[in-house]
C-alpha cells in the first residue's frame, strides 16, 4: 500500500482504495446470514429444491401476497398542499403530474419501465428481503457545427429521460448505521469489460485492471454459480463498486479489487438530490428497531416450513406403503390366478386340490396384509399437514378468505371478520409499499426538474407555457406595441384594429405561466415542499375520501343551522352575533372549518328599509308588484281559457266519433234491411213467378241508388263534423297564441317598468299612453309627469 493512502495514524485514508474495499468487506460479513438464506430461499421458490421441498408453501404464500401488495402502476398525483388559490402553485402541480405520468411509462427499449422495477423490487422484498429501485439520468448529446472556421462544435441534448434501474438483491452493499437516515455509503456491484472501463476510467486505467471470467472476490457464490451468471458465456469482465459516498464529501467513487493503484474514479454529485442517494429508503417488510440488516419473511416460518415437508415426506412414504398384498394357500394354485383374471359374473371351478385346501375356509387359506394401521398414519399425517398450514398462515397473516377458500358451514360473519383481520395484517405492507412507489416518484421528478431544461419539459408535458426566452421576446415586442400606442395618441391619432387585436395577443400569452418559474419552483427543494405535495393515487385517496366526508358534515350541519336559524335573525327574534357566534362554534367542531372562518367573521347583519330614501323605490316596487299580481291573474285566466277550449274541443271530438259510431249503425241497418228486402222479393217472385226479368233488374237498380243514397248521407255527415272540429281547433290555437303574446308583452312591460324606475326619478305619474306599432303590438309607453314632462319607456316585441 502506498504511503498516501496511508492517514497519520497507519490507517487507510478514507479516499483510498484498501479503506473501501475493508468497508465493503466489512459489509458484507454484517449480511452474510442475509446473504445466504436469501440465496436459499430463492432456490426454494423457484423450484431449484424440489427433492427437499415437496410442499412449496413459500411459493404460494409469495404468488397470494404478491398481488395483493402490488397489481398495478400507481398514478402519480401532484397537488398543491395547502388547496388555496395559488397560481403558480396550479402550474407547478400540472406540470410534475403530466411529466411523471409520460416518466411512468416512456416504451423506450433497453429501460425498465417503472411497473417492471416496482415489481421487482416488491418480490425482492419478499423472497430475500430487500429490493432496492434506483434513479437514473440519461441523455444524448448532439453538437452545433461552429460558426467559423478553428471555433469548436457548440454541444447540446438532443434527448433527456430518466429512468428506473432495479439493482440485484446481492450486489447492493449499506455502509453500518442503525437507521436509514444516517447510512453513511451505499455501493452497487457491477461487472464490466474492458470497453466499458475504457469509456468510464479511461484507456490507461483500464489497461491496469485484470479482467478475469470468475470474480475471485465475490464470496457469495461458488464458481459453478458465477459460471452460469454469464450469460455472455466466458467473457471477461473486472469486479467495480459504485460507492454513493455522503458523509464524506457527497462524492461517487468507483473502486475495484482488481485495480491495485487506488481509486478508479471520483465525481461530484451528479443529481444534486437532497438526499443525495439515488434510491429511498429500501423496501423491507420486516423492520428491526435497532437493525437495518434485512431479514426474509421466509426465516419466520422456516421451522413450520421445514415440519410441513417432513410431514408430506411421510405421508409419501405411507401412501405408497398402502397396496392390496396377500398370501394364499399353495394348494389353491392357478384357481386364484384364473379366480383374479375372470370377468365380472364369471364361475371359477376349482380342482380337487383346491377343495382340499378350501375345507378349513376359504377366509383361513388366504391372508391379506392389514393396511388399517396406515390409513389410520395417513390420516393423522394429512391433519397434521393442515394444522402445520394453519400455523403458518396465522405467522404470515393470510386468511383463509384472502387466499379465497372458505368452508360451507361458515357464516358470513365470520367471513367478514376472517377479511377484517386478514386486511389488517396485510395493510402495513401494502402501506410501505405505497411510501417505495412515492418515493421514486418524488426522486424521478427531482431529476427531471434539475436536469431537464425547458424545452424539454415543454415537449414531454404539452403545456401551453412560455419558456424565458419566449417571454423575454415577449415583453420586447409588448414595449414596442406600447411605445407606437403613446406615439401615436400624442400625434392624435386612433390604433389600428391589427395593433388591438396584437395588443390583446400579447397580453393574453404574457397571463400564461413562464416555464423559468415552474422550474424554479421545482428545482428548490424547500419551495417545492411548501407549494406542492407529491403522492401517488394510493396515498391520497384514503385522504380525499376522508376530506369529502367532513366538507359533507360541515355542509349539512350548517344547512340545518341556517334554516332554523334565519327566520329568528329576520324578525328581529335573535341577534345577528348570537346566530354568528353559534355558526362559528360549530364550524370550528369540524377538520375544514378553520378554512371558511373567516369568511363567517365577515358576514354583515341585514340592513333595514330606509323609507326616506328608497320610498319611490318602494313604490315602485308595489306598483311592480301590483302590475305582477294583474299579470298573474290574467295568465290564471288565460290558461283557464285555454283549458275550456281543451275541454271543449274534446267533448266535441267525441261527438263526432258518436256521430261516426251512429252512422256506422244506420249504415249497418240499411244494409239488414236491403239483404230483407231482397229476401222478401226472391221469395215473392218465386211464389208468384209474375215479375219479369226487367222488374227484378229495376228492383235491384232502385236498391242499389237507396244504399249509395245512406252511403253519401254518412260520408257528408262525417265531413261536416270534421270540418266544424277543424274550425274550433283552428280558433282555438289562434286564441292561445294571442294569450301567449298578451302573457309575454305583460312581463316585458313589467321587466321594462322595473328597469326604468331608477331613471323616472320618483316623479309622479299622471297618465299612461300606450302606443302600438304597425303590427298593432305594444311599442312604447309614454308617461305623462305632474311636473309637464314626458318619459318614454320601448317595448321591446
Amino acid at each position: 500500500m502506498d504511503d498516501e493512502a496511508l492517514d497519520t495514524a497507519g490507517a487507510p485514508r478514507e479516499d483510498s482504495a484498501a479503506y473501501w474495499m475493508s468497508e465493503i468487506k466489512a459489509a458484507r460479513d454484517r449480511e452474510k446470514d442475509y446473504r445466504k438464506n436469501g440465496q436459499q430461499v430463492i432456490d426454494i421458490y423457484s423450484g431449484a429444491k424440489v427433492k427437499s421441498t415437496p410442499f412449496n408453501i413459500l411459493f404460494s404464500n409469495t404468488e397470494t401476497m404478491a398481488p395483493a401488495l402490488y397489481s398495478a402502476t400507481p398514478r402519480p398525483v401532484v397537488q398543491r398542499r395547502f388547496k388555496d388559490e395559488d397560481p403558480l402553485g396550479k402550474a407547478v402541480a400540472q406540470a410534475g403530474v403530466r411529466m411523471l405520468e409520460y416518466l411512468a411509462d416512456t416504451n423506450f427499449d433497453g429501460y425498465d419501465t417503472f411497473d417492471e422495477g416496482m415489481k421487482g423490487v416488491t418480490m425482492d422484498a419478499l423472497l430475500p428481503g430487500r429490493g432496492v429501485l434506483t434513479v437514473k439520468y440519461d441523455s444524448e448529446l448532439g453538437q452545433f457545427p461552429p460558426k467559423e472556421e478553428g471555433d469548436d462544435p457548440v454541444e447540446y441534448k438532443k434527448s433527456e429521460l430518466v429512468c428506473v434501474d432495479r439493482k440485484i438483491w446481492n450486489r447492493v452493499v449499506v455502509g453500518y448505521a442503525k437507521k436509514w437516515s444516517t447510512v453513511p455509503w451505499i455501493a452497487y456491484e457491477e461487472h464490466i469489460d474492458e470497453d466499458e472501463a475504457e469509456r468510464l476510467f479511461g484507456k490507461e486505467k483500464a489497461s491496469k485492471i485484470i479482467f478475469d471470467e470468475l470474480d475471485e472476490d465475490d464470496p457469495d457464490k461458488s464458481r459453478e454459480k458465477q459460471r452460469e451468471d454469464k450469460n455472455s458465456g466466458m467473457r471477461k469482465t473486472a469486479l467495480v463498486y459504485q460507492i454513493w459516498d455522503k458523509h464524506g464529501g457527497r462524492k461517487i467513487r468507483w473502486v475495484s479489487p482488481h485495480y491495485q493503484d487506488g481509486v478508479l474514479r471520483t465525481d461530484d454529485d451528479p443529481l444534486e438530490l437532497s438526499g443525495f442517494f439515488n434510491c429511498p429508503r429500501p423496501l423491507q417488510f420486516i423492520e428491526k428497531i435497532d437493525d437495518i440488516c434485512p431479514v426474509a419473511i421466509y426465516e419466520l416460518y422456516r421451522n413450520q416450513a421445514t415440519e410441513l415437508n417432513d410431514i408430506t415426506r411421510r405421508l409419501n412414504h405411507v401412501i405408497r406403503a398402502i397396496k392390496a398384498k396377500a398370501l394364499y394357500d399353495s394348494e389353491l394354485g392357478e384357481d386364484v390366478k384364473r379366480l383374479l383374471e375372470s370377468d365380472d359374473n364369471e364361475f371359477v371351478p376349482a380342482d380337487k386340490s383346491s377343495s382340499l385346501a378350501a375345507e378349513k375356509g376359504l377366509q383361513n387359506a388366504i391372508w391379506f396384509m392389514p393396511v388399517e394401521q396406515l390409513v389410520n398414519v395417513a390420516e393423522k399425517l394429512i391433519l397434521a399437514r393442515e394444522q402445520c398450514k394453519q400455523v403458518i398462515y396465522e405467522i404470515m397473516g393470510i386468511s383463509d378468505i384472502l387466499r379465497g377458500a372458505s368452508k360451507a358451514s361458515e357464516t358470513l360473519g365470520a367471513q367478514k371478520i376472517k377479511q377484517e383481520w386478514g386486511g389488517l395484517r396485510l395493510k402495513p405492507k401494502q402501506k410501505e409499499v405505497q411510501r417505495y412507489s412515492r418515493d421514486m416518484f418524488r426522486l424521478m421528478l427531482e431529476v427531471a426538474a434539475s436536469k431537464f431544461e425547458e424545452t424539454t419539459w415543454a415537449a414531454m408535458t404539452g403545456l401551453p407555457f412560455v419558456t424565458t426566452d419566449q417571454r423575454a421576446r415577449l415583453e420586447s415586442t409588448m414595449q414596442q406595441v406600447q411605445l407606437q400606442a403613446q406615439a401615436m395618441a400624442a400625434a392624435g391619432q386612433q390604433p389600428s384594429p391589427q395593433q388591438m387585436q396584437q395588443l390583446q395577443q400579447l397580453q393574453m400569452e404574457m397571463q400564461k405561466p413562464v416555464w423559468g418559474k415552474v422550474l424554479e419552483v421545482l428545482r428548490d427543494d424547500v419551495l417545492r415542499s411548501y407549494r406542492v405535495d407529491i403522492e401517488t393515487n394510493s396515498t391520497v385517496e384514503p385522504e380525499a375520501v376522508e376530506d369529502q366526508k367532513n366538507i359533507a358534515e360541515v355542509m349539512t350541519a350548517l344547512g340545518q343551522f341556517l334554516n332554523g336559524i334565519t327566520p329568528l335573525v329576520v324578525n328581529g327574534s335573535m341577534p345577528f352575533q348570537a346566530a354568528q357566534a353559534m355558526m362559528l362554534a360549530i364550524t370550528r367542531r369540524f377538520r375544514f372549518g378553520p378554512e371558511i372562518e373567516d369568511y363567517i367573521k365577515a358576514m354583515q347583519p341585514p340592513k333595514p328599509p330606509d323609507d326616506g330614501k328608497d320610498k319611490a323605490a318602494a313604490d315602485a316596487t308595489q306598483k311592480a308588484a301590483a302590475q305582477a299580481q294583474k299579470f298573474e291573474q290574467e295568465k290564471t285566466q288565460g290558461l283557464a281559457q285555454i283549458e275550456s277550449l281543451k275541454a271543449q274541443l274534446q267533448a266535441e271530438k267525441q261527438a263526432r266519433d258518436m256521430d261516426r259510431r251512429e252512422a256506422a249503425v244506420a249504415l249497418r241497418e240499411a244494409k239488414v234491411q236491403i239483404d230483407e228486402e231482397r229476401l222478401r222479393m226472391a221469395e215473392q217472385t218465386a211464389m208468384e213467378r209474375v215479375n219479369t226479368k226487367d222488374q227484378v233488374l229495376s228492383l235491384k237498380q232502385s236498391t242499389t241508388d237507396k244504399v249509395r243514397s245512406i252511403q253519401d248521407a254518412a260520408q257528408k255527415r262525417e265531413q261536416q263534423t270534421q270540418k266544424d272540429a277543424g274550425g274550433k281547433i283552428e280558433q282555438a290555437v289562434a286564441s292561445t297564441a294571442k294569450l301567449a303574446d298578451a302573457v309575454s308583452n305583460i312581463e316585458q312591460y313589467i321587466n321594462d317598468l322595473a328597469d326604468k324606475l331608477e331613471k323616472i326619478g320618483g316623479r309622479e305619474v299622471i297618465a299612461v299612453d300606450r302606443v302600438k306599432g304597425e303590427d298593432g303590438r305594444l311599442a312604447k309607453v309614454v308617461r305623462r309627469h305632474a311636473d309637464g314632462t314626458n318619459s318614454e319607456v320601448a317595448v321591446n316585441n
